[in-house]
């Protein structure tokens, strides 16, 4: 498994502060551990009230980590309120996953080249940062350099 697994699946919710490209190809996310606020509101859609809330927020104190891939054969970024778990998908993990079946890497093999430009050793893997108002999915042949930086 990789370094900080276990720590990033034990927080309750992240967030994406950043995701970047620093050279052509490879891939730096940057994560922070949200905190849940101490007050309740209400919280109204319309002129219904769903009732007391605390919000979530990134702007609190909170375990920030990146996560690097030296290459990249394909990433997405879906909003979440959109994702949904394919029931036919095997992972671990909750917030940061490590898929050992997954739809969307048969979805990358069946419909680009990577099969044949860029995974030689059949070693292609698929990751996943599920966060406060973003999913985001890693295929890559590198596992993730991850690293707490504060």
């Amino acid at each position: 498994m990789v370094d900080f697994f276990d720590e990033i699946n034990n927080l309750k919710y992240v967030y994406l502060i950043s995701i970047v490209e620093p050279v052509d190809n490879e891939l730096l996310i940057t994560i922070k551990e949200a905190t849940v606020s101490s007050e309740q509101e209400d919280l109204f859609i319309g002129d219904k009230n769903l009732g007391p809330i605390r919000r979530i927020s990134s702007n609190g104190p909170g375990a920030e980590y990146e996560l690097f891939f030296e290459s990249y054969g394909s990433y997405s970024i879906t909003n979440e309120s959109f994702a949904m778990l394919n029931k036919n998908d095997e992972r671990t993990g909750r917030v940061f996953c490590v898929y050992s079946k997954s739809s969307y890497l048969d979805y990358i093999r069946e419909t680009t080249l990577v099969n044949y430009t860029y995974d030689h050793n059949n070693t292609l893997g698929h990751y996943a940062v599920n966060c406060q108002n973003h999913v985001v999915d890693i295929v890559s042949i590198d596992k993730p350099l991850i690293k707490r930086i504060a």
